[in-house]
């Protein structure tokens, strides 16, 4: 990999001066809509508005070109229409604009004369200018002060987790759904059709950005396989790519093709992709976050025997079968360790075996802990996975009655506790269980508790579902890379 990435992106994410080219007073337009987030956001670098119909906009002095400019300009945002891009692109070339990004949509994937137009633009860019798009949101890079096309909003404090998204859409609804959970970026990239920078290149930079510890995308289709496929290769030996590949079924790909017109290929290919790189593939939104919470926030970890606690026989027999479907084990306890368990629990209703039903919803902070402390210290057990769906009904209407505030918080400390003086990974499962809105008082105490297992250190997840196809994600991952550096 001999390219230096930091050096020749520095100007995309860190850029020094920035100009909006099809800046517009009009919000309803790209180019207005972009300088307004611009500013919203912070960005505090010289910004250039650019149009030739306008000498001020949003209060700012407007140039007709950006050769106009009388200043160096590093980056630039265009707006206009598919026909007069190229030329605006060569102008900046001219100028000394060393990258672009390119909003506007109508090329390849809008027919012939978009992929002329398109073509044109690559021309160009082999010229000397780097090009993100065209038919993208562009760019979020918090610590560069800049923010992708919808993205006033999104926090201004960067992370460890680095997203390429061929969508648009899903460029800002990552981020904005991420935020919820903790989870903060160092860089999103929404890239469009890749007549230039692709995705090979910006894992390339995330691999060499040493903010950026997991990498993450939504992909459509590549531009060369081969390199794709060598370089997933090397850079999952040290750190995770978690990838959502779109348009693996018949619908799919014809959707892809009105999108970005990408090469989207078979299913088969990338059961290969993924299975011979070390990849981890995710099939949708829910579990890109899911698998990016456990990389977040559990160390490297190639054990797969899980205990999971709760409150409930069903509930148990849905623990084991979710975590065994995704190969991951649900291994039966030795007598004397059931023996102990049972001493602890109630007598009735209750089961040691494995999972461990506390005979209820609602243990007591004591018992919880007690449970706890027996499965990490004498159990041969990987990881817990804690089910609150007991915490869930004691925070609903009515549910509180006899459990004052304090009790609520101490069951809350019991699994980070646990964690910290055992060093076993604990994983918490948080369930919706009531959705009217009568329920929203609820709902944000639930959140609350939530919040503050993620502050600690623990991922929380909606299902236990979810949770054990994130850790077999996980763990398949790092059992991968025990195998090839053995």
């Amino acid at each position: 990999m001999p390219e230096n990435r930091l050096d020749e992106f520095a100007t995309i994410f860190y850029t020094k001066s920035h100009a909006v080219i099809g800046a517009s007073a009009d919000l309803r337009k790209f180019g207005g809509r972009i300088l307004q987030v611009l500013l919203t956001f912070g960005y505090s670098g010289p910004l250039y508005p650019v149009n030739p119909q306008e000498t001020e906009v949003q209060g700012m002095k407007t140039y007709s070109s950006v050769k106009d400019i009388p200043d160096p300009v590093d980056f630039a945002t265009i707006t206009v229409p598919s026909q007069a891009v190229p030329e605006v692109v060569q102008e900046c070339l001219d100028k000394g604009v060393k990258a672009a990004q390119v909003l506007s949509a109508g090329f390849r994937e809008a027919g012939e004369e978009g992929v002329r137009l398109e073509r044109e633009l690559a021309e160009i860019a082999a010229k000397g200018i780097r090009i993100i798009g065209p038919n993208c949101f562009g760019v979020y890079s918090p610590d560069g002060g800049i923010t992708i096309l919808p993205g006033a909003t999104l926090p201004k404090e960067s992370g460890p987790v680095g997203f390429i998204s061929q969508s648009g859409g899903y460029g800002i609804r990552v981020p904005r759904r991420a935020e919820g959970l903790g989870i903060r970026f160092s860089k999103v990239v929404s890239y469009g059709n890749a007549c230039d920078i692709n995705e090979c290149d910006l894992i390339e930079y995330f691999f060499q950005d040493p903010q950026t510890k997991i990498i993450t995308g939504y992909i459509e289709g590549v531009k060369a396989g081969p390199r794709f496929f060598k370089l997933l290769q090397e850079v999952c030996r040290t750190k995770p790519v978690i990838l959502w590949k779109g348009g693996l079924t018949e619908g799919g790909a014809r959707a892809v093709q009105s999108h970005t017109a990408s090469l989207g290929g078979e299913e088969e290919i990338w059961d290969a992709v993924f299975g011979q790189t070390g990849a981890v593939r995710v099939t949708g939104l829910e579990e890109l976050l899911d698998t990016t919470l456990a990389f977040l926030h559990l160390k490297p970890q190639t054990g797969r025997r899980l205990c999971p606690i709760g409150g409930g026989g069903g509930i148990g027999v849905a623990a084991s079968d979710s975590c065994e479907r995704m190969g991951l084990e649900v291994p039966v306890f030795p007598a004397e360790l059931q023996k102990k368990l049972m001493s602890i629990v109630p007598a009735a209703g209750a089961s040691a075996r494995n999972p461990v039903d506390v005979g209820g919803p609602g243990p007591v902070p004591p018992m919880l802990r007690a449970v706890m402390e027996t499965v990490a210290t004498e159990a041969d057990i990987d990881i817990i996975i804690v089910d609150e769906i007991d915490m869930t009904m004691m925070m609903s209407p009515g549910g509180q009655a006899g459990r004052p505030p304090e009790l609520i918080n101490e069951r809350a400390r019991v699994p980070v506790d646990i964690r910290n003086e055992f060093g076993k990974p604990v994983v918490m499962v948080m369930p919706v269980e009531a959705i009217g809105v009568e329920t929203l008082e609820s709902e944000g105490n639930r959140r609350r508790i939530r919040d503050y297992y993620l502050e600690q250190g623990l991922p929380v997840y909606l299902t236990l579902e979810r949770a054990a196809r994130a850790l077999a994600n996980f763990i398949g991952y790092h059992r991968r890379n025990a195998i090839l550096s053995s």
